[in-house]
This record gives structure tokens, sequence and C-alpha cells, in this order.
């Protein structure tokens, strides 16, 4: 469920409280969930749902009971909003009676409009001494040429040089103006120090769900730090990513970079019918000279219009990289991703050398990774890939939020509450359509005096399609339960979860955002064998023989640390060496990209 959807929950009329089950209809005394929010039908909307323990349980109670988890409370709306400003537990400042005029003879008026920070060079001067760093005597004088031509080379590690005062700084040189450059120099470096450590990326406001926070960055004290190791220019060279990772987007940014110099790549239109293999078409020349650039197509062949084997090899190759089905037939999403100019990518690397640059919490040895534009799960064990598995995330208008949380439980056989949104919306009108659908489908329907009411009862043409329909809904657990058999629960803002799904016939599909909000997981079972597999007596085998037994709910506690992290990846450099892209589904991208109004083009400026 996302946040919009909880505000809204939240000021609506609640229902009636439920009566006790009696002895015969046991409640369910299960973990405090989050609302089960997942459609069966894909392209379905979801709200807050009616608590488990609220309705009811025809179906037995759960065989393995568990301690309840802490209540979450959301947060009331997405508010696009920036980090609160960082204060540091304690502030240095330069002794009483000193001021950076009188310790470094500094003229505020030679730096004109520039926008330097004094609290930010006083706290600096304030750890460090109060005398004179980089200009006349001072210790670090003889480093000024190299971290000079190092913040000049920003645009190499995706920063702009731009945003840095180097010619006014050369000028102040020039004129001896010390007391100004030392200043002005401090605060440059200050901020470049900052910004390869992630706080450019930490500014930019985005929806709160949207967000992926990693680690206050304290820039003064980061620059405390790069002062007091002997090699100035190599301590900041060492803040920020160190991994292959990074110097492989790094790599990727300069070659494209010099792909664009050149002129980047030829256009091919977006639209138009499908091309197969061995079809003769007026864009196969354009196909074919885009693919030369980036994917080993030949330039030219014999045959120009002709879809030769040689070109099907370079498009599999191609789709593969976008993470389209390898086929060989261009088709939509294909042409799509064959549109886009070598200016959009070089944006799709910044953003993510951005991100790389966050100081994202350890998730621990054992740990869940889905990376949503890549609709992919990976599970590690003891930090080895242990499973790697295709999943279904959130559309546009229901995201999958980006959170960092721990699993909780592993639910098998669980029911579905029917969200109220989505049960006046959508159910409404399919049980008008077919007066057998919530019972062919397996749904119990409940007034809001907590009374099973019968279906063939209600006249559904007077029912309100929205939230305020006096009615509740649960799918009994089962094989076409909505949530499949099994359910994964993480403790989060957002009432999300990971669970199994009926509609496995997703999954085939290269664009998977079709969920609710939800993460829907290929094979859930082999990775809710591995979650629970310190729990005393649980494994594969235990879980495959429970669900074919039985169809009652049944809760077992994760009984070790297990991290789990949504994140939001789009460009990346696999193990062999071949440049990842994913379709930016939320716009993230590009809001990042325009908040960092930075060129993608400039690679370097003095």
């Amino acid at each position: 469920m996302t946040v919009s959807g909880q505000a809204a929950a939240q000021t609506a009329a609640q229902p009636a409280p439920l009566p006790p089950a009696t002895p015969a209809e046991t409640p369910l005394v299960a973990p405090q969930e989050a609302a089960d929010t997942d459609s069966a039908v894909a392209d379905a909307p979801d709200d807050a749902a009616v608590p488990d323990a609220a309705i009811p349980d025809p179906d037995g109670a759960a065989e393995q009971a568990v301690a309840p988890e802490p209540a979450v409370v959301p947060p009331a709306t997405a508010v696009e909003t920036a980090p609160a400003a960082i204060v540091p537990p304690t502030v240095e400042r330069l002794p009483p009676g000193v001021t950076l005029e009188t310790a470094l003879a500094f003229d505020p008026t030679k730096l004109g409009a520039t926008g330097w920070s004094r609290p930010d060079v006083e706290r600096f001067y304030g750890v460090v001494g109060a005398a004179p760093l980089w200009t006349g005597a001072g210790r670090l004088a003889a480093s000024v040429p190299a971290v000079t031509a190092l913040i000049a080379d920003a645009g190499a590690e995706g920063l702009d040089a731009r945003a840095y005062p180097l010619a006014q700084l050369e000028a102040l040189q020039a004129e001896g103006a010390t007391g100004a450059f030392e200043v002005l120099f401090t605060d440059t470096v200050i901020k470049y120090a900052a910004d390869r450590s992630g706080a450019r990326l930490a500014s930019v406001r985005l929806p709160v769900d949207m967000r992926e926070l990693g680690q206050p960055v304290d820039s003064v004290a980061l620059l405390v730090g790069v002062v007091s190791q002997a090699d100035t220019a190599a301590a900041l060279v060492a803040l920020g990513p160190q991994d292959a990772e990074y110097a492989a987007l790094k790599a990727l940014l300069a070659s494209y970079r010099t792909l664009a110099a050149a002129g980047g790549w030829a256009v091919v239109p977006a639209g138009g019918a499908k091309i197969e293999p061995g079809a003769v078409d007026s864009r196969i020349p354009a196909i074919r000279a885009r693919l030369a650039s980036t994917d080993g197509a030949a330039a030219t062949a014999e045959k120009p219009n002709y879809y030769d084997p040689a070109l099907l090899k370079a498009v599999e190759h191609f789709q593969a990289r976008h993470g389209l089905k390898a086929d060989g037939v261009i088709g939509k999403l294909t042409l799509e991703h064959m549109a886009k100019p070598v200016e959009y990518r070089i944006g799709q690397i910044l953003v993510n050398m951005e991100r790389k640059r966050q100081q994202l919490d350890d998730l621990g040895p054992d740990r869940i990774v889905v990376n949503i534009p890549e609709f992919t799960l990976r599970y590690y064990e003891d930090g080895v890939l242990a499973i790697e598995t295709q999943v279904v995330v959130g559309r546009e208008v229901r995201k999958t939020p980006l959170l960092q949380s721990k699993v909780t439980s592993v639910v098998l056989n669980p029911p579905w509450s029917v969200p109220a949104k989505l049960a006046g919306e959508d159910i409404v009108r399919k049980q008008i359509n077919d007066p057998n659908y919530l019972t062919d489908h397996g749904f119990t329907l409940y007034g809001n005096d907590g009374e099973v009411v019968d279906p063939a009862t209600v006249d559904w043409t007077q029912v309100p399609r929205s939230r305020s329909i006096p009615y509740r809904m649960r799918q009994r657990p089962g094989a076409g339960n909505s949530l499949g058999r099994m359910k994964i629960n993480f403790v989060n803002d957002y009432a999300v979860y990971m669970h199994d799904t009926p509609d496995k016939h997703l999954f085939a599909r290269d664009m998977r955002a079709l969920s609710s909000g939800c993460v829907r997981v290929k094979d859930p079972l082999s990775l809710g064998a591995r979650l629970v597999r310190d729990v005393p007596g649980w494994d594969r085998t235990r879980i495959d023989a429970t669900l074919a037994r039985t169809t009652s709910t049944i809760f077992v506690n994760v009984t070790h640390a297990i991290g789990v992290r949504l994140t939001y990846v789009t460009a990346w450099v696999d193990a062999e060496g071949n440049a990842q892209f994913r379709q930016d589904l939320y716009g993230i991208d590009d809001r990042i990209q325009k908040g960092l109004g930075r060129p993608v083009l400039i690679a370097s400026e003095s």
C-alpha cells in the first residue's frame, strides 16, 4: 500500500468493531502485518486493508503462534522533502576574539557574491587551528596544485567542475589575496569532499518513498580527516566508493562521453511495427548503424534492408543488456530503448554514480536486495549469492517504495483482506458482471457489524464504487488466493511485503511493473525455505508437505537477521563487462538528473 493510500484510509470512516469469534471460528493471532494490498488483477488499485485479526477465520487457527511484531505508524503523506540539516553533536568554534579576518588576514569583500559557507569554514579552522593552512608557510601549501588539479578533473567522477570557483581562486592567487584564497580554497575543498561522498544526491528533493538515504554527510569532518593524512590529494581520492562496480561506471561514463563527442550513435525512430529476423524493413540500416556503436554489429551489409543473422546476434545482445527477452524480435520496447540518444544514457550513468556514492547501511551477510527497475530479487546467504529470481513490482501509479528493513516472518497460506478502495472500485464491478465472482474466487463478505453476508442478497448496482463500501471482503487461503501460498513480512511504513502469486504468466513479460506496490516473487518457496533455515523443524521439505496437506494459515518467525533493501538501479556494468541499462520506471532518474542540474557531456573544466 502506498503512503497516499494510507493517508486516505486514516480519514475514511471506519467500520464498527467486529464481534469476537466463536470457538468454531478462532481468529488468527498473527504478527502485526502489512496490509494485504495486491490484487488478483495486475492493474487493480489498492488501499488500506482490514487487519486479519478483525475478521473471523473460517479456515482454522494458525498452527504456530508467534510473538506480535511492533506496529508501524506510516507517514501521513508522501510529501516531497529534502533531508533535515545535519547538526553535528559538537560544533567546534574559533577561539573567543578570533575571526577569520584576524587569523587569516581575510578580506571578505574579495569574495564578492561567492556562495561560501562561513559557518563551515569557521568550524574547520576551529578544529585544525586558526592559522593559514594552504598559503604562505601553511603545512599544506605544497599540496594546493595537486588538489586543484583533482577538483578540475571532477567531471571524470561525474561531478561538475564548474560548481567549484577555480577561476576565482586562480585570480585571487595571482592578485596575492592570500587570506581570501585561503578561505575560498577551504570552502571549495569542503564542498568537493562532500560531493565525492554523496551529499549532492542527499540534497535532491524527492517523495519520501522514493528516497534511499545513506549516512549523513558531515562535510567539515570529512575535510578534517583528509588534512590529517600525509597526502591530501590521495586522501580526497579515497573518499566515496572505491569498489569495482563504481570504477566500471566511471570508465563507462568516459567511453560514452567519447561516443557523444564523436556525434553519438545513429537515430532509430521509436514506434512502428515489429521487425522479425529475416524481414526486409527500411529501418534496418539505422538499427544496424545504432548497434555498430555498442553491440558489435557491422556498420554496413550487402543487403542494407535485410535483417540478417549477423544483425540478429547484435540485436539479441542489445536486448539482453536492456533487460528484454533476447529473442531477436525488434518490438515496441526494443525500439524504445534503441531510440534513446547517448546523452540520455550518460545521464543514467551520472545518476547511478551518485547512487553509488551514498553510504548505505550494511545489510549484513544474509540479505535480500530487490532492484525495482531490473525486476529482480537476489538473496545472499553468508555473503554469497544463493537465489536470483524474477519479481513483479508496483506499477507507476502504485509504486514499490525504496526502503531498508529486516525480514520478520514467513506466512504459509496467507489470507487476503481486500483493501476497501480495491473492493469498491474493482471487485464490485466484477461482482456486477458475474454474480458468482465472490463465491467462485473464495471470498467471504462481511458487514460492518462483522456478520457474514450472502453476496446474492446484495444489490451490487447500489453499492458505492469507493472505499466507503459498507462491506469487508476476505479471500480464504489457498492456491487461488491473490497472495499465493506464501508471504514474506518485513517491517516498513508502506504496508508492502513480498509474496507468491497465482498469476505466474506475468513473469514471462519484459515489463513487470504490474502490482499494487508489493513485490511478487516467482519462486517464493525456495526463498522462504532459506529464510527459515535456522528455525527448528522447518525446511523446504516441510514447507512443501505442509502446503500439500492444509490451507490453514501458518506463521513462522524468522530467527536470524536478514536484511531487506528495495533499491532502484538503472545503469551498471555486469561481470562480463556489458553496460546494462533499465527503464526509469518511476521517473526517479529524471528527477535526480534535474535536481543535480549538471551537464552530461562536460568531462572536465578548469
